[in-house]
C-alpha cells in the first residue's frame, strides 16, 4: 500500500508542477519564452537610444548650418550689386566631404514670393535638377516656414528620383534685402546619414545582430530538443526491453547519446542481473516446492493408512488424526501460497510480456466460477464493453482474476450478486469486481493488500491460500509486475469494489 500511496502522491497537482519545473520540457519552454521576450526588450531599448542618436545628429547638422549662416551673415547683409558671386565664392570655403550646402534668396519677406537659387558647395552644374528636387521633395514649404517662423527646421528629405537620400537642415538668415536660407545636407551614403534613413529594424547592424541572435537561439533550442528527444528515445528503449518485444534490445546497442553510454552499460548490467535473479528465484522455488510436496504426500498416504488401522471407537485417536489432517491441509495451502509468492517476486524482477486478449480470458474464468457461485446462491454478472488487450502472461492475469473473484465470492451473502466489468480506454485496461458483502471497515481498507491480512468469515474457511492473507497481496504484486495499480473502496448500500488499472495494448 505504501507504493500505491507514493504513486498517488506523485500525481498530486503540486508534485506534478514541481516535477515539470525540473524537466527539460520546462527548461525548453522557459528558453523559448526568454528568446522571445529579450529581443523585444533589447529592441525597445536600442530604438530609444537610436531616437536619441537621431535627434543628436539632426541637432548637430542644424548647429553646423547655423554656424555657417552666422559666418556668412555679415556678407549677406551687404547691399553690393555683385554680392551673389562673392557669396558663391565664400560658400566654397565651407565645403566638406559628404556635406552639401545650398544657398537660396527671397527678396520678399512674405509668403508667395520666389526663391532664387544662389549657390551650392560643392557646385552643382545642373541647376534645373536642383530646382526640381527642391520642388518635388517639399523642401520649399520648409524654406518658407523657416523664413516666416521663429524656429529653424530640421528633417530628413528623400530625393524624388530615389537615387539618394539626404538629411536637411534649413537655417534662415534675415536681412534688410530679404530672407536668405542655407540648406545643409548629408549624402545618403555617409555614416551619419545612414543612421537616420529608413526604419530602425532595417539597419544593417540590426539585421546582422538579429541573424546572429536567431542562430544562437536555434542552436540552444536545438540542443535542448535533441537532449529531450534522446531521453525520450532512451525511455522507449527501456519500455521495449521491459516489454520483451525485442529480445535483442540493449541500452548500449540502441543508445545514441554518448553522454548516456555509462548509464546504458549500467542499465544493461542491471537488467541482466534482474533476469538472472528471476531465473534463480523460480528455480529455487521449484526445488523447494518439490522438496516439500514429497513429505506432505507421504503424510497424506500415512494418514489414510492410519485411518483404516485406528478403530472408529477410539475418539482420542480419531481426533488426533483430524488435527494432523488439518495441519497437513494447512501446510499444503501454505506451500502453494509460498510458491505463488515466490513466483510473483520473480515476475517483479523480470515480468513476462505477451499480447493477451483479456476479455476472452475473463469470460472463460467467470464461466468457471458460475457453478460454485450458483451452488451458494450467488449470481455472477459480467459486463465486457469491448475487446481489451494488454502485455503480460495468461498465468499472471488468471492469478489476479481468480483471487479477486474468489475474494468477492467469499464475502458475498446468499442471494447476492457479484458484478465484474472490463473496459479499455485508450492506453489502459480497467477491471472492477464489486460484491454486495459487508465491505471493509475503515481501519482495514488501507491495508487490504498487505501480506497476512484477512477478514474472511469462518464459515467460508474452505480450501484456499487466501485464508492466510496472501490472495490480495499476490494480486497487488502481480498487478505491479504488469505496471498497473489496484485500490479498494466501499460502495453503497453495501459491498466492496476492487478496481484494477493496467497499461493497455492496442494491436496494430
Amino acid at each position: 500500500m505504501l507504493q500505491d500511496k507514493q504513486e498517488r502522491q506523485s500525481t498530486e497537482p503540486g508534485v506534478l508542477r514541481a516535477r515539470f519545473a525540473r524537466s527539460i520540457g520546462a527548461k525548453l519552454v522557459f528558453t523559448l519564452a526568454l528568446f522571445l521576450i529579450v529581443p523585444g526588450i533589447l529592441y525597445w531599448r536600442f530604438q530609444s537610444a537610436d531616437e536619441t542618436h537621431r535627434a543628436f545628429v539632426l541637432d548637430s547638422i542644424r548647429h553646423h548650418g547655423t554656424a555657417i549662416a552666422q559666418a556668412l551673415a555679415n556678407d549677406l547683409g551687404d547691399a553690393e550689386p555683385d554680392i551673389f558671386p562673392k557669396i558663391a565664392q565664400k560658400l566654397q570655403l565651407f565645403e566638406s566631404d559628404g556635406v552639401r550646402l545650398r544657398l537660396l534668396f527671397n527678396p520678399e519677406s512674405e509668403s508667395g514670393g520666389d526663391f532664387f537659387y544662389v549657390a551650392s558647395a560643392p557646385a552643382e552644374p545642373q541647376i534645373d535638377g536642383e530646382r526640381q528636387y527642391l520642388k518635388e521633395s517639399g523642401l520649399l514649404g520648409d524654406i518658407w516656414s523657416s523664413c516666416t517662423g521663429v524656429a529653424e527646421v530640421s528633417r530628413v528629405a528623400v530625393a524624388p528620383d530615389a537615387s539618394h537620400e539626404v538629411v536637411v537642415s534649413v537655417t534662415p538668415i534675415k536681412t534688410s534685402q530679404g530672407c536668405w536660407v542655407l540648406m545643409t545636407s548629408l549624402a545618403a551614403d555617409e555614416p551619419a546619414a545612414l543612421s537616420l534613413i529608413g526604419p530602425y529594424w532595417q539597419r544593417p547592424e540590426v539585421i546582422v545582430a538579429a541573424v546572429i541572435y536567431l542562430l544562437m537561439a536555434s542552436v540552444v533550442i536545438a540542443i535542448l530538443i535533441d537532449m529531450r528527444s534522446g531521453l525520450r528515445r532512451f525511455e522507449r528503449l527501456a519500455r521495449t526491453i521491459a516489454d520483451g518485444s525485442d529480445k535483442r534490445a540493449s541500452f548500449v546497442r540502441m543508445n545514441r547519446l554518448p553522454e548516456l553510454d555509462g548509464v546504458a552499460r549500467q542499465f544493461d548490467e542491471m537488467v541482466g542481473r534482474l533476469q538472472k535473479i528471476a531465473a534463480d528465484v523460480r528455480e529455487s522455488a521449484e526445488e523447494q516446492v518439490h522438496a516439500l510436496k514429497t513429505p506432505v504426500g507421504t503424510i497424506a498416504q500415512s494418514l489414510e493408512a492410519l485411518r483404516s488401522a485406528v478403530p472408529k471407537e477410539d475418539e482420542r485417536a480419531q481426533r488426533m488424526l483430524s488435527i494432523i489432517a488439518q495441519s497437513r491441509q494447512r501446510l499444503s495451502a501454505l506451500i502453494a501460497a509460498g510458491q505463488q509468492s515466490t513466483e510473483t517476486t520473480a515476475r517483479l524482477a523480470s515480468p513476462p510480456r505477451e499480447m493477451i486478449r483479456v476479455d476472452t480470458l475473463i469470460e472463460g474464468l467467470c464461466e468457471d466460477f458460475r457453478g460454485p457461485c450458483e451452488a451458494r446462491g450467488i449470481h455472477l454478472e459480467l459486463v465486457v464493453r469491448q475487446p481489451a488487450y494488454l502485455l503480460g502472461s495468461e498465468e499472471i492475469i488468471e492469478t489476479i482474476l481468480e483471487n479477486i473473484v474468489e475474494n468477492a465470492v467469499g464475502f458475498s451473502p446468499e442471494g447476492g450478486t457479484i458484478f465484474v466489468q472490463l473496459s479499455q480506454h485508450k492506453d489502459s485496461v480497467t477491471i472492477s469486481v464489486r460484491d454486495q458483502g459487508p465491505g471493509a471497515s475503515l481501519d482495514i481498507i488501507d491495508s487490504l493488500f498487505d501480506r497476512g491480512v484477512t477478514k474472511r468469515p469462518a464459515s467460508h474457511a474452505e480450501d484456499g491460500n487466501a485464508h492466510f492473507g496472501f490472495g490480495l497481496w499476490i494480486v497487488r504484486r502481480n498487478v505491479a509486475a504488469l505496471g498497473g495499480s489496484i485500490f479498494a473502496r466501499n460502495v453503497k448500500p453495501s459491498g466492496l469494489e476492487l478496481v484494477i488499472e493496467i497499461p493497455g495494448f492496442v494491436p496494430a
